[in-house]
């Protein structure tokens, strides 16, 4: 793989997976296994054992339950929806140590009821989502063990929010796959869908995305796909109690960098990576997963075009994305989506890093799209806990410019992420730095978050800003400037220390003086290595490395991510030191 692979040899990456192997959790599946109770050989069906953390809850049964034994439940309900930030799972049937003994037909609907009690009693919403058949072998007496999704959008929210970022190569389908999911209608085999994704009128002709699209699909109470099918984006918003934001990024190596910033700037929680089942993984689409594993995403894998090729190639493809799954995302499995059951369990695995999804599907037949809403459906919210919510929204506000706009009759927009503090219609801000390192006054007119107005913006949040500048203000905006409030100390530097990892290299080594372009969140500027620990920078080990930004100071924070680029060289690392700040006290 162009960037990683090619870096490390069979035997390293064999090594470093034998290593991580002997130490990893057992990735959660069901497990069938024989036990003899009494002289009689029963088969149970088994989950991974509960866990007290976390969103996912376990019972045998929900039946008699006393009034303070409901409350009690009720209670446990709520926890598990905070630690899932409005979602929990409820596994009907199953015990505490993963056994899947079911329920016969009336305990089970019993069971039900009372949940549906607990669920009322919060004013959250139930959606079954699997079924199972665990009768045992022999048994004339059915039983069932159900999945069941609760879900409560926060009182602090007005809906569960994620963000996905689309990638793979060109020609992969992203752009139809995401207009297929947006418009609720299927392609014609030559892009159709994809046109209402598209920005730019090149974009169109050429039928490649070169630009960072964004838009918007919902899940209702009920778990049903709402999109612009039936639906005004306002309707969208107001009907759905999870949105997710789609980020499409190109996939022409010519626009790496969009790419690159789309990434590191629009901070996805997730990412899709799109395989055409026609070609497999190519270069692109093994630089593009390299750059997700670089910057621990989570992500799956989506294989487009499954119309267009036989299942035997199919099989192979997806062979081959094991594989290449295999090799880079050490402490990762696979694995193979083909049912509803296993698109639930699989999305709940991906929250916690342990596996990635694999799907097949078809834009133009509409194959397994059900299966791969169904997946989005309950693909797990950002774990921030209420506390670190609550900590975060106490801090000083700092926002990241992503976008600019100008509208007519309204001057300035930026479009940005909010990673701490709230902005609140008519604070005064300051917004920056320049060239010089200073930042600028100026104050928040209207906010709009999904195109809908809103008063205030949270932490985690995305929003679309108002700026009305101040009378002298004639500072030129620019993507990668911070906003932070008019009353707070705004720091900006030429220079910062990161721990870096180079992954590629043509040559031997980087010596002092190389140039590379610099993506840190918002920022994405030419830098140059000043400084290092050792005589040079060699591929495949961790050095101390000095960075100037060549045009103009930055906002930096330790602690980010930073992903380096320059030609076929790649590195990564983590910001560990700010050098010689430019502090710009408050008003």
């Amino acid at each position: 793989m162009e960037f990683m692979t090619s870096t490390f040899s069979d035997d390293v990456v064999d090594e470093a997976n034998l290593q991580f192997n002997k130490r990893k959790k057992t990735v959660s599946a069901t497990v069938t296994e024989k036990r003899k109770i009494n002289g009689d050989v029963t088969e149970y069906t088994y989950l991974q054992p509960e866990n007290d953390l976390g969103n996912v809850e376990y019972k045998a049964r929900l039946t008699n339950i006393s009034a303070s034994r409901l409350q009690h439940l009720i209670t446990q309900l709520k926890w598990r929806l905070r630690e899932g930030q409005g979602e929990a799972i409820y596994e009907i049937g199953v015990e505490d140590d993963g056994a899947m003994k079911g329920l016969e037909e009336k305990e089970l609907e019993e069971s039900l009821d009372t949940l549906q009690k607990m669920a009322d009693a919060l004013d959250a919403s139930l959606v079954t989502l699997s079924e199972r058949d665990v009768t045992p072998a022999g048994s004339s007496i059915k039983k069932q063990a159900v999945e069941v999704l609760v879900r409560k959008v926060p009182d602090s929210q007005q809906f569960i929010d994620l963000k996905l970022a689309v990638i793979g190569c060109a020609d992969a389908g992203k752009s139809t796959l995401c207009g297929v999911l947006t418009y609720g209608e299927l392609d014609n085999g030559h892009g159709k869908v994809r046109l209402n994704l598209f920005r730019y009128l090149h974009e169109i002709r050429t039928g490649k995305t070169s630009s960072i699209c964004l838009d918007v699909i919902g899940f209702d109470s009920t778990g049903s796909l709402v999109n612009y099918k039936k639906h005004s984006i306002e309707e969208i918003v107001e009907c759905s109690s999870k949105l997710i934001t789609l980020i499409d990024l190109a996939g022409d190596r010519k626009y790496m960098k969009t790419t690159i910033y789309g990434l590191t700037a629009y901070a996805p929680h997730f990412c899709s990576l799109v395989v055409n089942a026609k070609t497999g993984a190519n270069a692109v689409t093994r630089e593009h997963l390299g750059i997700a594993v670089a910057l621990n995403l989570p992500f799956f894998v989506v294989i487009t075009k499954a119309d267009t090729v036989s299942q035997a190639h199919l099989e192979k493809v997806e062979a081959s994305v094991e594989t290449l799954v295999k090799r880079l995302s050490i402490g990762r499995e696979s694995k193979l989506v083909r049912t509803r059951e296993e698109a639930v369990s699989a999305a709940f695995l991906l929250g916690s890093m342990k596996c990635v999804p694999i799907l097949a599907v078809s834009s133009v037949t509409g194959f397994n799209i059900d299966l791969l809403s169904a997946f989005l459906n309950v693909l797990p919210p950002k774990e921030t806990s209420k506390a670190k919510q609550a900590q975060l929204s106490r801090k000083p506000p700092v926002f990241h410019v992503e976008e600019l706009f100008n509208v007519p009759k309204v001057g300035d927009v930026v479009y940005g992420y909010l990673t701490e503090g709230i902005l609140r219609e008519g604070d005064r801000i300051r917004i920056g730095p320049d060239t010089a390192g200073q930042y600028f006054g100026a104050k928040i007119g209207s906010i709009r978050r999904n195109r809908q107005p809103v008063r205030s913006v949270h932490p985690g949040e995305a929003a679309t800003i108002a700026i009305r500048r101040e009378e002298g203000m004639e500072v030129q905006l620019r993507r990668g400037m911070t906003m932070v409030s008019a009353d707070d100390i705004a720091v900006c530097c030429h220079e910062f220390t990161a721990r870096f990892y180079l992954l590629y290299h043509p040559y031997n080594e980087v010596c002092v003086g190389f140039q590379g372009t610099v993506f840190i969140g918002a920022v994405c500027q030419t830098a140059t290595i000043v400084a290092v620990d050792r005589p040079s920078i060699q591929p495949c080990m961790w050095v101390t490395a000095r960075f100037r930004f060549y045009r103009n100071p930055e906002y930096v924070r330790v602690g980010t991510q930073m992903i380096f680029r320059e030609g076929r060289t790649k590195g990564m690392g983590e910001v560990i030191d700010i050098v010689h700040p430019i502090i710009t006290e408050c008003s």
